[in-house]
């Protein structure tokens, strides 16, 4: 610390110059993020591609457009849009840029000034004496550089953190989007199915009206209607569920049960480059290992600083005294000197060092766990697509096929109307598996985005 000592009644213009020097230098910090902010959101642009993005600064999304963008229906683009502005779970996560840039700001900043007043009587009677010390701190400016270190770091670091959760919340709000999209088509599908089991029981009772079947049959035919009615019921709960998730990563508390959603399930996957070139591309895009990085030099900071702090507390410094009635005044030097003899800041170098030794451990497991992801998310993508290409162009036709050559049959008289429902149930069953495989299909490409932290090439 450094110390200035002032008689009171002595110095009355020099300690209004030291006030007013101080106040003009601490009004001349001002705490202002928008710097940060803006990064975040250009290294959101980078990993993602899409530019708009919630600004803490900005007006919110008027109800006016929330309300005109939901009229009409809702597109894959618009839900990534609303749920970019106007999800409160990232609001409240932009914050902590703000919080990080103010710690930041503090790092740079003295310890405010001490002003101390020692009034002292004799103990036999005679004159008092009155002295004033105002004290700064010395060590302070040795440690400040270090400081400013450790909270630039961790201000980088939670930069990248809330850019790497913007671009999750546009993977999680394309992946609620398309559970919802085939949700509906399975819906469709199971009210199609419920028809023609509908339809099939319909003609066993006919036929046992005819003569031409019995009670066994037509008890046969009731179980797959029943089981049709509870397949509808289950798909209408899996929409609600699907788009009240929607509705989550929107930050929408309306109901979205009539909503129109216009974007299907994408029909195709895109281009996958080499294994080895992903890696390459995660190691490098991914924004929380980047903040790792940043996260253990700011640990390294910390040590440093830890053992800065192990030297004590100094102040040093002009003191003048006063006595009362005198017309002389005493200055001379004034030191104070905080020994390190009982404490000697082991206990906070060494736990500092132990967080560093544990960041740097971390960041090894996230790579190898970013390996395995990467794989097991190549693997499931191209399991898909195969999936995919088998539906697409062998059992979809072949079902087709059959189901014209019944539709045939029947028109000539050569087939029964059970053999064209069965033959129906049977390209709604493939219907079906193909929209599952295509929603599988979409979710595997977002984890692989996930995982990569960039756009995925095609």
């Amino acid at each position: 610390m450094t110390a200035m000592g002032v008689a009171p009644r002595l110095r009355p213009a020099l300690l209004l110059w030291i006030g007013l020097g101080l106040s003009f230098a601490a009004s001349c910090v001002q705490v202002d993020p928008r710097p940060d902010y803006d990064r975040a959101r250009r290294l959101f642009e980078e990993s993602t591609g899409r530019s708009e993005v919630f600004d803490p600064l900005a007006p919110n999304l008027p109800p006016e457009e929330l309300d005109a963008i939901l009229a009409d229906g809702l597109s894959l683009d618009e839900a990534l849009r609303v749920a970019l502005l106007n999800n409160f779970e990232l609001h409240a996560e932009f914050q902590e840029i703000g919080i990080a840039h103010a710690d930041w700001v503090q790092s740079q900043l003295l310890t405010n000034p001490s002003l101390d007043f020692l009034l002292r009587f004799p103990a036999e009677g005679g004159r008092w004496m009155l002295e004033a010390i105002v004290g700064l701190e010395l060590l302070e400016l040795w440690r400040i550089p270090v400081r400013q270190e450790v909270a630039r770091e961790r201000l980088e670091a939670t930069v990248l953190c809330i850019a790497r959760r913007a671009g999750e919340l546009t993977l999680e709000t394309r992946a609620a989007y398309c559970s919802a999209a085939a949700a509906e088509q399975l819906r469709m599908v199971a009210q199609e199915r419920l028809e023609l089991a509908s339809r099939s029981f319909e003609a066993v009772r006919d036929m046992r009206k005819a003569g031409a079947a019995d009670g066994l049959d037509e008890n046969l035919a009731q179980g797959p209607l029943l089981f049709a009615q509870l397949a509808l019921m289950a798909a209408r709960l899996e929409v609600a569920d699907a788009r009240r998730t929607l509705a989550k990563k929107l930050s929408l508390q309306r109901s979205l049960a009539d909503l129109l959603l216009l974007d299907a399930l994408p029909l195709r996957l895109p281009a996958l480059e080499d294994f080895e070139v992903l890696v390459k591309k995660a190691m490098a895009s991914r924004l929380d290992l980047r903040a790792m990085e940043a996260a253990i030099r700011a640990l390294d900071s910390q040590v440093r600083l830890e053992e800065r702090r192990a030297w004590g507390e100094l102040a040093a410094g002009p003191t003048v005294e006063r006595p009362a009635g005198s017309g002389g005044e005493l200055i001379g030097p004034a030191l104070s000197l905080t020994l390190p003899v009982f404490d000697q800041n082991q206990a906070q170098i060494a736990r500092a060092g132990f967080k560093l030794q544990r960041m740097v451990k971390l960041h090894g497991a996230m790579q190898v766990g970013l390996t395995q992801d990467l794989r097991a998310a190549v693997e499931r993508m191209n399991a898909a697509a195969k999936s995919l290409d088998l539906y697409a162009h062998e059992l979809l036709p072949r079902a087709e096929r059959s189901l014209a050559l019944a539709r045939d049959s029947y028109a000539a008289g050569q087939a029964s109307l059970l053999v064209l429902l069965e033959a129906q149930r049977q390209v709604l069953e493939v219907q079906s598996a193909h929209v599952t495989l295509r929603l599988e299909a979409a979710l595997s490409t977002a984890e692989l985005a996930r995982i990569v932290g960039a756009p995925l090439d095609g």
